[in-house]
Order: C-alpha cells, then structure tokens, then sequence
C-alpha cells in the first residue's frame, strides 16, 4: 500500500511541474484567443508560428541569446577550470591541512549565491566591472559544489595507476589531465551541464550587475516584455519563454542519464 501511495504522489507531482510547461508550449502556438478558452487543453486546434515570429521581431533574441550563451559558457569554463586541479589535490589526502581546509570548503556549500549579491557588486562597482561580461562571469568561476563532487570521483580512481604513470614519468599535472580527466569524463561533463543550466536560468544576478540593455540576458530580456508591451499578449510572451528554455532543455536531454548516475555516484563515493 506504501509503495502505491508513494507512486500515486510522483505522479501527482509530475503533473503538478509538467502542468505549466505544457501550457508553455501549447500557448506559443495557439491565437490569442484561443489560449484561455482552450487553457485546459495544452493541443492547439489551430496552430500558428505567429507568436514565434512577433517574438522574434519584438525581442533581439539572437543577440540575447549570445549573451546568455556566453555568460552560461564563461561560468561553466572557470568553475571547471578550478574545479578539476583543486579536486585533484584534495583527493591526494597528502598536502598540508588538506582535511581542514576541504573541511571549511564543504561548509560554505549551504550559503546561497545570492547572499553575496551585494559585497559582489560593491566589488565590482569598485573595479569598474557592472555592465560587463567580465562582471558577470568572474564572482561566479569558484564553486565549493564542484569540487566536491568531482573529488568523490577521483577519490574512487585506483591511485595506483597513477603512480604506475608517475613511475613511467608523468607529471602530476600529465597525470591529471592525461589519466584521471578522461577517466573521470562523465562526471565532469555532466557537472559542466549542471553548471550552464543553472548559470542560463539566473535572473537576479545579470539584472543587478547588467542594467544596460545590450548586456540583458534571455531571462531579463522576456521577464523586461512580461513587464511592458508583452505582458498582455500572452502568445508571444510564452513563444518567448519557449525560447529562452529550449537551450538548456536540449543540454539536459543531451545527458540526462550521465548527470543523474554521476550526481548519485558522487553522492555515494567516499
């Protein structure tokens, strides 16, 4: 009886947060009329790709959708270049205060980013970075998450071939990117996709350090046409919103099997 009330539950809850996403992708593509008079029904009778083309016009999404690329990839490239060596070092278990110092780097991992939003951009105010891409990225390319979860990978990595590959002279930074990186691959590509959804789904951040329009991200851009003109026109505000979500919906279809066996991986891994 448990386990079918405990189906029963997902269930519900799968509605509940696929609920709005059909009526997402049913809205962008029904007239305006059509969109509350057939709410309960996600199917158009009548499709139309006119809300695509008014977004299209009405929003620079090209060029929003640069930005968000390059903010999500900017974020993505430092936290792994980080990540990798430092989670490497602290898997060896063989540098000073090592313990200690992973210690103090796992317990900043429950304060949220967004508890910094103001030392960031007093910093940034005082480097002259708002408005910039580099101001965007830089608070963001060190993550305590990251290290962790790939130290738990190269923790289960037999070290005694690395010292096979340090016997036939590697280096440890040819060990590291030669041996245990690509070893290690999935997890690392999936902690890198982890990264960029959540970098691409932001809205605070790039609209407190990025008021210039040319800066705006696609989720600053189509929440700025919620606000205005679109906030009445229902299709083409979730034709925009569909559009704005498509990148990172194929980025998790692409490897959803590889993120959820690396994260429950890592979760187990001592």
């Amino acid at each position: 009886m448990s386990v079918n009330w405990a189906r029963a539950f997902l269930v519900v809850a799968a509605i509940a947060t696929l609920a709005p996403l059909a009526f997402m992708l049913g809205a962008a593509f029904k007239p305006e009329d059509e969109i509350f008079a057939t709410a309960a029904n996600p199917l158009p009778f009548h499709p139309t790709f006119a809300n695509i083309a008014a977004a299209l016009t009405q929003l620079p999404i090209a060029h929003m959708l640069g930005i968000s690329v390059a903010f999500a990839a900017g974020v993505t490239l430092g936290q792994l270049a980080i990540a990798v060596p430092a989670a490497y070092v602290f898997a060896r278990d063989d540098v000073p205060f090592g313990g200690a110092l992973f210690a103090l780097l796992v317990a900043t991992l429950p304060i949220p980013f967004v508890v910094t939003y103001i030392p960031n951009y007093l910093l940034l105010a005082s480097l002259g970075l708002l408005n910039t891409l580099a101001g965007l990225i830089l608070p963001q390319i060190a993550s305590a998450y990251g290290i962790f979860l790939l130290r738990q990978h190269f923790r289960s990595f037999p070290r005694s071939v690395l010292e096979a590959a340090r016997i036939d002279g590697a280096t440890r930074w040819q060990a590291l990117w030669r041996i245990l990186v690509p070893a290690n691959l999935p997890a690392v590509v999936a902690l890198g996709v982890y990264i960029f959804v959540n970098t691409w789904n932001q809205y605070i951040w790039p609209l407190l350090v990025a008021s210039d329009p040319k800066l705006f991200t696609l989720t600053v851009g189509v929440q700025n046409f919620a606000n205005g003109e679109g906030g009445s026109r229902w299709g083409e505000l979730m034709a925009a919103a569909l559009l704005a979500t498509l990148p990172t919906v194929a980025a998790y279809v692409a490897v959803r099997r590889t993120l959820f066996a690396t994260l429950l991986e890592g979760a187990v891994t001592g």
